[in-house]
C-alpha cells in the first residue's frame, strides 16, 4: 500500500469505516507480530499486545500525524512501548529458535542449504546468537533487534526508542559489544569444555 493509499484509508477509518480499519490492520499485523515475538520471545504475549497496539492506535487515530512520519513507525513506538510494559510485569521463557524459524527471523540460506553439516554449523551459530541476545540489557536488546532484525535506520530507532539519533547509535554500538563478549564466553567455555572431555576421554 502506497503512503497516499494508507493516509485515505486512515482518513475512511477517521470517519468510522470498519472496513479501512481492517484493511491498515491486515497490513501492519504481519509486521507487528514479527517484532513483538522478537522482542518479547513468547507467542501468547506477543499477541496480547499486538492485539493491544492495534486497538488503542485505531482509538487514538487522529492523533497520528502523517507528516510526522509513516504510519508503520507510529505503530511501532505503540508497540514498543507495551513490549516493555509487558516486560516490567513478567519474566519471560527463552526465545524459542523454531518459532523465530518460523517468523521467517532467520537470514535466507546460501547455496550450502543442502549440505548438511553447514546446514547444523548454521543452527548451532544462530542459537548461540539467540540465547546471547536474551543476556544483552534491554535498551541495547531493543535497539539491536530494529536495528538488524527489523533493518531500520538510526533515525527510527531513536524515535520508535524515544531516544536522540546518537543514543540509538550508542545503544546499537553498546549492544554489539555485549553481544560480541558474549559470544566469545561462550565459545570459550565450549572449548574448554571440550577439552576436559577429551581428556577424561583419555584417562
Amino acid at each position: 500500500m502506497t503512503s497516499k493509499g494508507e493516509n485515505e484509508m486512515i482518513e475512511r477509518a477517521l470517519a468510522g469505516d470498519e472496513g479501512s480499519q481492517r484493511v491498515i490492520y491486515e497490513a501492519h499485523y504481519g509486521a507487528a507480530s514479527r517484532l513483538a515475538y522478537l522482542l518479547l520471545g513468547n507467542r501468547m504475549d506477543a499477541e496480547e499486545v499486538v492485539q493491544d497496539a492495534f486497538v488503542y492506535a485505531f482509538r487514538n487515530l487522529a492523533r497520528y500525524d502523517p507528516e510526522r512520519g509513516a504510519f508503520r513507525t507510529w505503530l511501532r513506538v505503540i508497540l514498543v512501548s507495551r513490549c516493555r510494559n509487558k516486560r516490567r510485569r513478567k519474566r519471560l521463557p527463552r526465545v524459542s529458535l523454531e518459532v523465530l524459524n518460523a517468523f521467517g527471523q532467520t537470514p535466507e540460506d546460501s547455496e550450502e542449504a543442502n549440505d548438511p553439516a553447514h546446514a547444523l554449523e548454521r543452527w548451532h551459530r544462530r542459537r548461540a546468537v539467540y540465547e546471547a541476545l536474551e543476556e544483552v540489557s534491554t535498551g541495547a536488546r531493543d535497539a539491536l533487534i530494529l536495528r538488524y532484525y527489523e533493518g531500520l535506520a538510526y533515525a527510527e530507532i531513536a524515535e520508535i526508542l524515544g531516544c536522540s539519533n546518537d543514543a540509538a547509535r550508542s545503544r546499537v554500538a553498546h549492544g554489539k559489544a555485549q553481544l560480541r563478549r558474549l559470544l566469545t564466553a561462550r565459545e570459550a567455555q565450549s572449548v574448554t569444555e571440550g577439552t576436559a572431555v577429551r581428556a577424561e576421554g583419555v584417562g
